[in-house]
């Protein structure tokens, strides 16, 4: 084997061990960012339910919305939101919005794989969506995550406190025209779980989008 060969082979077995660790940091970083929001999913759609007390900014184009309310979600297929300006309530694959300005409701089916739908994402293990980054600061660890596909929300932006999992803050935007901010102010039990199953939004006009 002469110089040339020599050094060729030399360099051919450098780099198949650097290759091979970039692979496998790169399959155990994708694990990482599976297990840690499989932690967050699994805390937030706890079967026992949670109430949040939360500070929620909706805009779209020009116009904005914010104020005080209460979200509960029980498990999978139950989420109600209670806000100054909007009233939504999810039960299994239905979906009922109360807007009380108009005193109307609007009803239709629930699309959990629908990713521009925050309440679909969030009940959906973040379906659809990977871990771009990952931060970690003050025990607070917090992701920015981007769609697999070109439908839906641009980005999401979520923060938890480390080793608890439970969602402090939720952003989503899509492009200029859509923004919406979650502040999750306090995180309780939720209680009578039955209501938020049985219960109904009404108004004096019912508008049932599946007929």
């Amino acid at each position: 084997m002469n110089r040339l060969e020599d050094n060729l082979f030399s360099l051919k077995h450098l780099l198949v061990p650097i290759v091979g660790l970039s692979v496998l940091s790169s399959i155990g970083a994708f694990q990482v960012d599976k297990e840690i929001l499989y932690d967050i999913s699994a805390t937030l759609l706890d079967k026992k339910g949670h109430t949040f007390e939360v500070f929620w900014f909706y805009r779209l184009d020009e116009e904005s919305w914010e104020g005080k309310g209460t979200l509960k979600i029980l498990g999978r297929n139950y989420l109600s939101l209670d806000l100054p300006f909007m009233n939504v309530l999810i039960q299994n694959s239905v979906l009922s919005v109360r807007y009380p300005e108009e005193d109307q409701v609007l009803i239709d089916y629930f699309n959990r794989r629908d990713p521009s739908n925050l309440f679909a994402v969030l009940l959906s293990d973040f379906g659809g969506f990977i871990v771009e980054n990952i931060e970690v600061n003050n025990e607070q660890i917090s992701l920015s995550l981007i769609p697999e596909t070109l439908v839906g929300f641009d980005r999401l932006w979520i923060s938890v406190k480390e080793n608890e999992w439970m969602p402090k803050t939720i952003k989503a935007v899509s492009g200029k025209d859509l923004e919406i901010y979650v502040d999750v102010l306090s995180v309780g039990p939720l209680v009578n779980p039955e209501d938020l199953k049985m219960g109904k939004l009404t108004a004096s006009e019912i508008i049932d989008l599946r007929d």
